[in-house]
Order: C-alpha cells, then structure tokens, then sequence
C-alpha cells in the first residue's frame, strides 16, 4: 500500500510539472480531478487499544548510539522519551516553556489534541539544561521574519522557514539512524521507529515503575482515564509473567493439619494458572487511587464510602472544601469516569456487590460534581472564614 501511495504521488508530480511548462503530452484536465483521494489506497487503522512502546532492548542500542543521531534529532528524542509529549507538542514548544517553581524544573506547554492550556510537565535537571542551551540559541537567532511564534525547534531558512522541524524529516531520521547502527528487536529484525512511540513508551515506564492511572492521565494531558487505562493491558502482561514465574516455582496449599506446605510437582496446568490469575484480577480491584488488595482478605469497610465524603452524617467532612480551589471540578470529573470504568468492568464478571457499592460510590461523586460546577462551593466551616 505504501509503495502505491508513493508511485501515485510520483505520477501526479510528474503530471503537474509538464503542465506547468505546457508540453504537448500534457493532459488538458487539471491533475487534481485525474487522480482522487479514493484512487489511494487506505492503510489498516491500528487497533484502538493498541500501544506501541519501545522495549528496553531497543532503547538500549538508541541510547548507547544517540550521539551519532542527527545532532537537531537528538534533543527532539529526549523530550519525547522524558516527557511523553505527542511529536507535534514537542515541535511547537516555545521560548517561554521552561519554568522553576519551588525550586523543581518544569514544562509548560499548551496540548493542542486535548484543548489543555498552559499544561506542566515535571522534567529532571539534566533535561532542563538541554532545553536552557536551545532557548538561548532560539533567541539569539531568532527575529521576527525567521521565527515569528518564538519556537524552539524552528527552520531559519528554506521553504520551511519560520515553521518547525517537520514530523517526517523526524521519523526519517531516526531510520536512518537504526538502519546505519544495526537497531534491532530481540528477534533481530531492524527496528523502525515511530515518533509517538516515545509517548507510549513513557505511559508504560511510569506505570510499570508505580505510577498510578489518574498521575499518568494527568500527566499525558489524555481526556479521559479511559484512555490511559489502554496502557493497563501493558502493566498486566508484566504482571503476568512474573506470577507465571512464581507460580511455576511452586503452589502454597493447606495440608489436612492446616498447616501451609509448598506443593512442587513441575509444570503446572495452564488452566490453573489462569483460573487463579482470573481470581485475582477480580479480587484486586483499580480504583481512582491505585489498586485495592484488601478484597483478597474480606471486604474493605470504606469501599462503600469514603470518609472524608460521608463522616458527617453521610455529607463530606465539614473540614472538607471542595469547589473553593481551580481544579476540583476537573477532578471530580476524573473521579466518576473512573467509576463508571469500574462499574462497567465488574458488571462483565457479574460481581453485582462491587456493581452496586460503585454505584453508591457514583451518586455521591455526582452530587457533589453537580454541586460545584454551577460555582457553588462545599464547606462546613464557612464561619471560620469570617473570623
């Protein structure tokens, strides 16, 4: 399909030159209503809830290699790789992104995919130097005429000018790169990058390494947690592979005293391993702040209610404010999408008291939601403010 696409738009330049000096070969109707956008053909859209990372074995030979990249590639792969920042965000950072608050580097950036204005990124010390180093460059080379939005990543000349680095010119490079270094998965194959693997690779890292779903969420600018939780499918196959592994090196049972034995007796059953890898997925449970593993022993008895939400008679605490500070309406937002997640998953496992606490759960978070998004404020302790 690829080498289609490329012998189409081969023909059309072809067809639009000698039109333009008039050759007698020339077709007399414009190129433009020869070829049709349906004469292309499509490429296979990927899998919604497909996530394409970069394994570490691959990373491994990027980075050890990196400083024969492209030197204006180089620092492109570090934004992506420590920020998850999508390609076109990294390419329209401006001048102004870098910022220090409370003594802790930060990028700031509008997100254009999802609206989000003014959003900030935490980045470490070593980026932050790298980033200080272009800002200077950008603005001692840059004027109105050549850079006229104050980029970072912009081209002074040429047919590109004033505009930044083109996303392909990018991924080009990069493949380049891989081809001249021998870059490879584990099976050997030449690996071919992707600039929004860098993304994915970063909402994997973090939650491989104990992030939680709403910090990710929050931190890749994604509109929904649903979204994020497309990762989770990436956090579970690791899961499962090291449950494989310990399961393998024995199962712990009762013996008819009660006392707990290590039965080794080899492979175990696949069947086993997933009616148990099954208990447990349905026993530890994801909730808007982390997984719950109390189910395993007996049932929470907060689940139903939070405190800080119901200890006053059923209403939030009166120490509580909520709807006073930017940002509570956004989160309480989070928090019923999540429900509603949850709600969803263990309706398909049928487990109707977890379907039926959530929902509890849902009203509460919707009252209070529908409470503070007309400006209206949650507070018990008002009076203290007028004191």
């Amino acid at each position: 399909m690829i080498i289609i696409s490329k012998a189409l738009r081969t023909i059309k330049k072809f067809l639009s030159d000698i039109q333009l000096k008039e050759y007698d070969i020339a077709p007399k109707k414009n190129v433009r209503i020869l070829i049709f956008s349906e004469d292309k053909p499509k490429l296979k859209k990927k899998p919604y809830d497909q996530i394409d990372y970069i394994p570490d074995y691959v990373l491994e030979q990027l980075f050890r290699h990196i400083n024969n990249l492209h030197k204006d590639v180089i620092p492109i792969v570090w934004v992506m790789y420590k920020t998850g920042l999508r390609i076109s965000d990294v390419l329209g950072l401006k001048q102004d992104c870098l910022v220090k608050l409370n003594g802790k580097y930060w990028i700031v950036t509008d997100i254009e995919k999802t609206y989000v204005e003014r959003h900030r990124m935490p980045i470490d010390d070593e980026l932050a130097n790298i980033l200080a180093v272009l800002i200077d460059k950008a603005k001692k080379n840059s004027n109105i005429d050549n850079n006229p939005d104050n980029l970072i990543f912009v081209r002074y000349t040429g047919s590109r000018k004033g505009k930044p680095y083109s996303q392909r010119w990018i991924r080009k490079n990069l493949n380049i790169f891989a081809r001249e270094y021998n870059i490879t998965d584990e099976s050997g194959k030449l690996y071919h990058f992707k600039n929004h693997s860098f993304r994915h690779t970063y909402g994997v890292k973090m939650l491989n390494n104990g992030a939680d779903i709403l910090t990710v969420q929050e931190l890749l600018a994604h509109a929904s947690p649903e979204m994020t939780l497309r990762y989770a499918k990436i956090l579970d196959d690791r899961k499962r592979k090291v449950h494989d592994e310990v399961m393998k090196s024995g199962v712990f049972t009762f013996n008819v005293h009660g006392e707990i034995e290590q039965e080794i007796t080899g492979e175990i059953s696949q069947d086993i391993l997933d009616m148990l890898w099954l208990n447990h997925k349905l026993n530890a449970i994801d909730t808007p702040y982390g997984t719950c593993l109390q189910r395993n022993k007996g049932k929470c008895e907060y689940a139903k209610q939070p405190p800080c939400l119901t200890c006053n008679g059923g209403k939030p605490c009166k120490n509580l404010g909520i709807g006073i500070f930017e940002g509570d309406i956004k989160k309480y937002e989070i928090h019923i999408n999540s429900v509603k997640a949850l709600i969803k998953q263990a309706k398909e496992y049928n487990r109707l008291e977890m379907v039926k606490e959530n929902e509890e759960l849902l009203k509460i978070y919707e009252e209070i939601y529908n409470t503070i998004k007309d400006g209206n404020i949650i507070y018990g302790r008002i009076d203290k403010l007028m004191k």
